[in-house]
């Protein structure tokens, strides 16, 4: 169940992502959800948690790499690091940010997402006395 929640997640996510792309080249900004703009700045607050999350999220494979080299990880995997990773640091600068109390609706979300992929990205253990 979890990772057939996740699959629709990440592909409803997906999507925006890819609707966003089209739409900034076409001169349309759009951030998380649907806020739809003309070439308007998107709030610092934001740019900031993404900024901060891509840094956390490579400082952590980057010491996974260090100290676990062989261990492959799936996609899933990743989407889990970085949804955690965007959560983290979404709820600390919009903490510091001192941002409105209606805000936190984005960390919340991904903060849901966050324990949808938790689940669905671990690996099966496997039951030997079946």
């Amino acid at each position: 169940m979890a990772r057939t929640l996740a699959k629709i997640i990440i592909g409803i996510l997906s999507l925006w992502a890819l609707v966003s792309v089209i739409a900034e080249i076409m001169g349309v900004t759009i951030f998380f959800p649907f806020n739809v703009v003309e070439r308007q700045e998107i709030p610092y607050h934001r740019v900031s948690s993404v900024r901060l999350s891509i840094f956390l999220t490579f400082g952590y494979f980057g010491f996974r790499y260090l100290f676990f080299q062989s261990e492959k990880l799936f996609p899933i995997q990743f989407l889990d690091v970085y949804i955690k990773s965007l959560t983290i640091c979404g709820f600390f600068v919009f903490y510091t940010s001192q941002v409105e109390i209606r805000e936190y609706y984005f960390v919340l979300f991904f903060f849901i997402v966050s324990i949808i992929l938790h689940f669905a990205s671990r690996n099966k253990i496997r039951s030997y006395f079946n």
